[in-house]
């Protein structure tokens, strides 16, 4: 049977929503599922939605509570969100990432000084990020891309932690379960603060440091420490420590996905662009990282992340400002400099996938250019 669409008024709880057809607002649905209840329909009507598409053979039948609550737990329901404009996510967005960085810069600061690290700042620091990726992750990702820090180490954790909330929410994670993610990503390589050593340290082996700061801490949650203890484990027991697929738990396999792709596309870790940081990833699967997961994740943040500078068929230069989960090769792109010509152009914001005079031809370094991306954001 072929999808249906559905108004408003007449669906049904225990229908299967595909898609969004028509609506008042600005609706996302980034997960297909169903909606089980009066009170979810109620959601979808408040929120302007008039028309959904829905898949008729996945209506559910009515069951006993017991049922239809395991049901719930197991399958995804719709993940529906108004999305913010880029606008007006910018100085929110900016507001709290310059709060992550004084956080993690006093955090690092206290291990570095043999003190105690205060959790309570990360966990709210954490809780910013995932509410600035609720609203528009693009916004959060094109600004940590483009961010310059002196001290690598910061600017690493502070970008796989923007990373992992994108990516946690793009799966569409439990919020509390998204908070711990974050936290873990910035915690994940403190043990590298402690010595000069540590720092040119492999990831491994700096572990045991990062798990002892962390034990000087009262209030740090069971599965962040397991996480950052497993995210240099590979799944065919290659890694460290050594164990194996089975023994693994998710969140290590995330944490290691977004640690390796960090490093793979940081200026400051690898000359390597972002199409090709998704290529080595994917090489690295299914041996040592997650096949599923890392094309999930691939897919959360685009082929031309925000951020990144790519060069169009004409050969203007532009800055990725969103993502187009649709069309991964069309993103929405801000031009601002002409390659061939050599001189700045008039900056124009252009959405590729509503145009067809220009498409992405490679991704660029722009500083090659003697340009600072961070002027043209």
């Amino acid at each position: 049977m072929s999808y249906q669409e559905v108004k408003i008024a007449d669906l049904q709880p225990g229908s299967y929503v595909v898609q969004v057809l028509r609506q008042n607002g600005d609706i996302i649905v980034k997960h297909a599922g169903w909606v089980r209840t009066a009170q979810a329909v109620a959601q979808l009507r408040q929120k302007g939605v008039l028309v959904v598409l829905t898949d008729p053979d996945k209506q559910l039948l009515q069951k006993a509570p017991v049922e239809q609550a395991a049901e719930k737990a197991a399958e995804p329901t719709p993940d529906v969100t108004s999305r913010a404009l880029f606008s007006d996510e910018q100085p929110k967005a900016e507001r709290a990432l310059v709060q992550v960085q004084k956080v993690q810069r006093q955090m690092l600061d206290a291990v570095r000084s043999n003190n105690n690290i205060d959790l309570t700042l990360v966990y709210e620091v954490s809780a910013g990020l995932a509410e600035s990726i609720s609203r528009n992750q693009d916004v959060l990702l094109c600004l940590s891309r483009i961010a310059e820090q002196s001290d690598a180490l910061l600017q690493h954790s502070i970008n796989c932690a923007v990373f992992m909330a994108a990516f946690a929410r793009y799966l569409n994670l439990p919020p509390h379960k998204i908070q711990s993610l974050i936290t873990a990503a910035l915690l994940h390589d403190i043990g590298k603060a402690i010595t000069p050593d540590n720092l040119q340290a492999e990831d491994h082996a700096a572990i045991p440091a990062s798990l002892t700061a962390l034990s000087k801490t009262t209030n740090l949650a069971g599965d962040i420490s397991l996480w950052i203890s497993q995210h240099c484990a590979h799944l065919d027991g290659s890694g460290s420590p050594k164990i194996s697929a089975g023994q693994i738990d998710k969140g290590s396999r995330m944490l290691a996905i977004v640690n390796y792709y960090e490093k793979l596309s940081s200026g400051q870790h690898s000359k390597q662009g972002p199409l090709a940081a998704s290529r080595s990833l994917l090489e690295r699967t299914p041996h040592q990282l997650d096949s599923e997961l890392a094309q999930l994740f691939i897919k959360c943040i685009g082929i031309y992340p925000p951020g990144s500078v790519v060069k169009l068929s004409s050969g203007k230069l532009a800055l990725v400002l969103e993502n187009n989960p649709k069309k991964p090769t069309l993103p929405k792109v801000k031009v601002f400099y002409h390659s061939s010509h050599q001189h700045h152009i008039p900056s124009k914001i252009i959405d590729l996938s509503r145009q067809q005079e220009e498409q992405v031809d490679s991704c660029v370094e722009l500083k090659k250019y003697g340009l600072d991306v961070r002027n043209y954001f």
